[in-house]
């Protein structure tokens, strides 16, 4: 669904990784994590969220109870008052995290729900340490009762899985969640910290060194995993840092014993304390560390994305706009979970007397084949994704995942490329069919439907959804139909050979390229139409198509009260 995008950093913006999909499969695995849809604030996609303001004053009595446990005191309740809001703040947390399970459905609400809280308690920290100066230095030793206690609460919520949710748990990455709570309240290893510091200038003085040399072998690997540095970057002392952390070069620099393992030797610190520990323990809990910082800069530029709103003026204004908001609680639900979707449909025509016809269905299938691999090139190229083959036709939508206002002329390109493919394919020979298309805009909610343990089906449903298959096949013209008759005569005067037309009961036939009035407002509010009799026109410079849109007549469907406005698209090349 390309959620995964959200994880991959800007490699010039990385101060510890390089950036790129295969350094995050290597930190999170493959397939990389889901995040659920964005919503858009400027140029900036970012993910809006709410808690009860409850929960946020339990989360606020559980920490500062924990800090009680250190010695470290914030004015406030009892320490019975504290253990008590700790208890009812667990069993909160707990019933919460189920609930965001359940309604998950592979949309990957979980991974954002663990983002947004511990950016709540990383905020939560903030405002105490204003208060108690203490608590900068102290949180560092709450990390092993953060890290177990939420690690605890996490696997019990997978244990207490049910229904859909065990469904799609095999398709469930659970590294980002493993990484927030293992790496996520920061890295607070204080006693390590001047032992990994030797380490770490020793590796950047000997990758410098491997640099300054161009070591064939070590610029190899430096080039292969780390595409995104530029070679002149790669000796400063931020591209040094990127180099030593990449796990592929820190393997190939620790693996040479007789220099890069000689002079970690030679450092009187680390002699020191091999001899307390065994030296594979220390290297081990140092590659751990540098694992660890990268996962962590990456989860800190995706959570940067999360927008926490209060309960109020600004929780009440950001629903009333219409933004896509995620309310996690007791009964976790996305609010806006609409979009403004532009939904092309393509159908066929002669596909049932073709299949009740002398063929096979292996040439029937091979036929299909033939049409449908030649349009979906047409369909990626401007953004659109194929929501289902329908056996005689495609539905697509555009903006499903990320909202254009250009989206339905996006559409309008993709639909005038099918019907040229088709007609090229029909002088050919390959087939004899015709083809209906309806371009509709509107909104329409998002739908996952859970198939099995793999298969996650995501659709939008809704009126604008139906009326966009009824202008694709409404009243088919039949194939067989007598050439003389009125709509191939209109077909006569369109340069394209296309036609849409309604007749004066209102019936719709389609074998061109019809779209709704809704289309038109859109087009009209972003492109520089020309107004004709009769015509309304555009070039399109990516097409090098003319564009004539005329009004076809009011189209009335069975169980729809109005008629909807139609209009027929034809185009020309541009010289």
């Amino acid at each position: 669904m390309g959620a995964f995008a959200h994880l991959l950093k800007d490699p010039s913006a990385c101060r510890f990784t390089g950036g790129g999909v295969r350094e995050a499969e290597a930190l999170f695995g493959c397939p990389l994590p889901f995040l659920p849809p964005a919503a858009r604030e400027g140029k900036d996609d970012v993910f809006f969220a709410s808690f009860h303001p409850q929960f946020h004053t339990l989360l606020k009595r559980h920490i500062e109870s924990l800090l009680g446990q250190i010695g470290i005191e914030i004015p406030g309740p009892s320490r019975r008052d504290s253990q008590a809001a700790q208890s009812e703040y667990e069993a909160a947390f707990g019933r919460i995290l189920r609930s965001v399970r359940a309604a998950d459905r592979g949309l990957g609400l979980t991974n954002l729900f663990w983002l947004a809280h511990t950016r709540s308690v990383a905020e939560c920290f903030r405002a105490l340490e204003a208060k108690t100066p203490a608590v900068r230095r102290g949180k560092y030793s709450l990390f092993p009762l953060l890290s177990s206690f939420y690690r605890k609460i996490e696997l019990d919520s997978r244990k207490d899985q049910t229904g859909e949710a065990m469904r799609v748990r095999a398709r469930d990455n659970p590294a980002l969640v493993e990484a927030l709570i293992e790496d996520g309240f920061a890295f607070t290893e204080v006693s390590s910290a001047d032992l990994f510091f030797e380490m770490h200038q020793i590796l950047l003085r000997e990758a410098e060194r491997r640099l300054r040399e161009n070591e064939r072998a070590f610029m190899g690997r430096v080039a292969r995993h780390l595409p995104g540095l530029p070679r002149d970057e790669q000796v400063r002392p931020a591209g040094l840092s990127k180099i030593v952390m990449n796990g592929h070069v820190l393997a190939y620099l620790l693996a040479d014993a007789w220099t890069t393992g000689a002079k970690l030797q030679a450092s009187p610190l680390l002699r020191a304390e091999a001899e307390k520990r065994k030296a594979a323990e220390f290297v081990d809990a140092f590659m751990d560390f540098l694992s660890g910082l990268r996962r962590f800069e990456v989860l800190c530029s995706v959570r940067d994305r999360v927008r926490l709103l209060e309960p109020g003026r600004e929780l009440d204004l950001t629903a009333s706009r219409g933004v896509r908001l995620y309310e996690f609680g007791e009964a976790t639900q996305i609010l806006n979970h609409v979009v403004n979707a532009t939904v092309l449909f393509l159908d066929l025509r002669g596909f049932t007397k073709t299949s009740e016809g002398q063929i096979s269905e292996r040439d029937l299938t091979r036929e299909l084949y033939t049409v449908f691999d030649a349009f979906v090139p047409h369909i990626r190229r401007f953004g659109g994704r194929v929501d289902k083959f329908l056996g005689d036709g495609m539905m697509v939508t555009f903006g499903t995942d990320q909202t254009d206002p250009l989206d339905p002329q996006s559409a309008l390109r993709a639909a005038i490329l099918c019907q040229e493919t088709l007609d090229r394919q029909r002088q050919a020979g390959k087939t004899y069919f015709k083809m209906g298309i309806a371009i509709h805009y509107g909104r329409a909610y998002l739908a996952r439907f859970i198939a099995d343990e793999d298969t996650v089906d995501l659709t939008v449903i809704g009126r604008n959804v139906n009326l966009a298959g009824r202008l694709s096949s409404a009243a088919k013209k039949p194939i067989e139909e007598d050439e003389s008759d009125e709509p191939v005569a209109a077909a006569a005067r369109n340069a394209s050979g296309l036609h849409v037309s309604v007749d004066s009961t209102g019936v719709l036939f389609n074998e061109g390229i019809a779209m709704s009035r809704d289309v038109l407002v859109q087009l009209e509010n972003h492109l520089p139409l020309v107004y004709g009799e009769g015509v309304i026109e555009f070039t399109d410079d990516v097409l090098r198509r003319r564009i004539l849109i005329r009004y076809a007549g009011d189209a009335k469907f069975k169980g729809v009260r109005s008629s909807l406005p139609v209009y027929e698209v034809d185009f020309r090349k541009v010289d």
